[in-house]
């Protein structure tokens, strides 16, 4: 088996042939036999990969489990790559080599897929998606011609007219990127079977009605498990899909990586309900906007040869930039690895190194004393009198910085001081951990409900304590810059002059790979003291005073 294995490996010829449907065991929910797609690869001597492990015997490791390779980290083959700006699915789809490299990867026969063995049908209260996301909708594969494939197959088996071969082509590229990302993140596809098509980030205008047809076709296939789900918006009952093990062997064997399509918007400005607004129309605006976008363009491409892993499993380090209303609110750069907890991001690895992050102290205390001309002398939070309540005014400060009223920052700060308002805050955090801990081993739960007494809660005020009482305090301690707080849209105009510094640190670190988490940066420990200078290099350039910037090594590491 060891020599039949090793033999697949040299083999850089191999190509994909299938067998008719195989009945073989299956291991979801107990025993239960399935109709699956039996892929096999044959190098020169004609052996079947089958016996290297293609289903789990002593299996040939798959593309980006984090092997390492050289003295650097994990191998390079990972999942990621941006599409070229030349790139044509025309061209890519006529292109007879690719054709004749995918031309042995479907020989079944019509009739061997009649029977839906891989189509559930969902209760109310069952089999929902217990870490279900979304598509993305300008995720797609690098691979045009196994997509192709694909297409071709899907038109002969379901003997659907098409008439438009770029959508279909499209969506087929777009599901089976979401489909691979589902793999990596060990979670699972949602899907709206409903007539229309996904408004976000949707630059190709793909519909429902297409992703529907494709993942029936994947599901008769055995490719994917899929659940079909009521339309009960209350039970948030949506259909659901996963990979199955001859298709990941399939992008797997055929080096498959996710791409972002090159009518991706980098930079987007959204509207009050933080729906995307169209591009402008504008040329001066849409140069402008475009420009703002640079920053991430460089990020992708800095990232193309590096990883992220956490726990063994790949990161998307990709970023969009947001902008409120218009291009003078907000700004700040948004990523997927940025939902992951803070106690979390310490396990992240880059390259297979450990990773550190580097935060700007006190940042928007800091962007207010500048735009005075001023530094930042002592710490912030600390007022004469009050040490012992360093924590509550830090409380108070990073609310002050957000709000436009004060009287309301004031009834929410004796609110949060009265015993019952805080003792429903503890049990609503129990139950929020609870709801977490049960998400995080990949179970259903439902998410608790935030009490309407606790909106606007802030934590680290004492028992019994008077909102004006402290305000006045943090006011009489930062009277320079007093007359900024409660103005209009203090925190977004602050985002903005944040998400600028990033943006000028980003630049400095070209090359370098890193994780911006608003402000702050996550990166190999190797390079924090070249992250840490481009952190405080970009502040005094920008703004002409200096900052410290602090990290979370642990103290006895430092």
């Amino acid at each position: 088996m060891h020599a039949a294995a090793s033999a697949v490996k040299e083999s850089v010829s191999s190509r994909y042939r299938t067998t008719l449907m195989e009945s073989v065991q299956a291991s979801r929910r107990g025993t239960k036999r399935q109709r699956i797609l039996a892929v096999f690869s044959f190098d020169n001597s004609g052996e079947s990969c089958l016996n290297a492990g293609l289903f789990g015997l002593n299996p040939i490791p798959p593309i980006g489990t984090g092997i390492v390779t050289d003295s650097k980290g994990f191998s390079l083959n990972c999942p990621i790559s941006v599409v070229a700006a030349n790139d044509s699915v025309a061209a890519s789809v006529a292109s007879s080599e690719q054709a004749d490299e995918y031309q042995h990867l479907f020989e079944l026969q019509p009739k061997q897929l009649t029977l839906p063995f891989n189509t559930h049908r969902i209760d109310q209260t069952l089999s929902l998606a217990p870490n279900g996301h979304w598509s993305k909708m300008d995720y797609h594969l690098n691979k045009d011609g196994l997509v192709n494939e694909f297409l071709k197959d899907f038109k002969r088996l379901t003997k659907t007219r098409i008439r438009n071969k770029k959508r279909y082509f499209e969506t087929f590229d777009m599901v089976l990127a979401n489909l691979w990302l589902a793999h990596y993140e060990s979670s699972q596809l949602l899907l709206s079977r409903q007539n229309g098509q996904h408004k976000d980030n949707n630059p190709l205008g793909i519909d429902n009605r297409t992703i529907v047809a494709i993942t029936d076709y994947l599901a008769d296939r055995g490719l994917i498990d899929l659940h079909i789900g009521r339309q009960n918006k209350n039970d948030k009952n949506a259909s659901w899909c996963i990979p199955l093990q001859p298709l990941i062997a399939i992008l797997d064997r055929h080096d498959a990586k996710i791409r972002l399509h090159e009518k991706t918007q980098l930079a987007v400005v959204r509207d009050g309900d933080k729906n995307p607004i169209p591009m402008y129309t504008n040329r001066t605006k849409a140069l402008q906007l475009n420009k703002l976008g640079r920053p991430v363009e460089q990020h992708y491409q800095t990232w193309l040869s590096h990883t992220a892993t956490l726990d063994g499993k790949y990161l998307l380090p990709w970023l969009r930039r947001l902008f409120n209303w218009n291009m003078t609110l907000g700004g700040r750069f948004y990523g997927h690895y940025q939902q992951i907890p803070s106690a979390d991001r310490k396990r992240i690895l880059i390259d297979g190194e450990r990773t550190v992050e580097l935060d700007y102290k006190s940042v928007h205390i800091a962007l207010l004393y500048a735009l005075e001309g001023l530094p930042v002398t002592a710490d912030p939070y600390v007022i004469d009198g009050h040490a012992d309540k360093r924590s509550t005014f830090k409380a108070i400060c990073l609310t002050l910085v957000n709000s436009e009223r004060l009287s309301s920052l004031k009834a929410n700060v004796t609110r949060s001081a009265d015993p019952k308002v805080k003792e429903a805050f503890r049990t609503y955090t129990d139950k929020r951990q609870q709801y977490e801990y049960m998400r995080a081993l990949k179970l259903k739960a439902a998410e608790p409900s935030k009490p309407k007494s606790l909106q606007g809660f802030i934590k680290n005020i004492p028992t019994g304590a008077n909102g004006d009482e402290l305000l006045s305090l943090v006011m009489e301690r930062h009277e320079p810059i007093a007359h900024h707080f409660g103005t209009e849209h203090i925190g977004l105009r602050l985002q903005r002059l944040d998400s600028e510094l990033m943006a000028a640190a980003l630049e400095k670190l070209q090359g370098i790979p890193c994780l911006p988490v608003h402000d702050s940066i996550r990166c190999r420990v190797s390079d924090m003291q070249l992250v840490t200078n481009a952190m405080t290099d970009a502040f005094r350039e920008l703004h002409g005073q200096n900052i410290v910037v602090t990290n979370d090594l642990p103290k006895a590491a430092q």
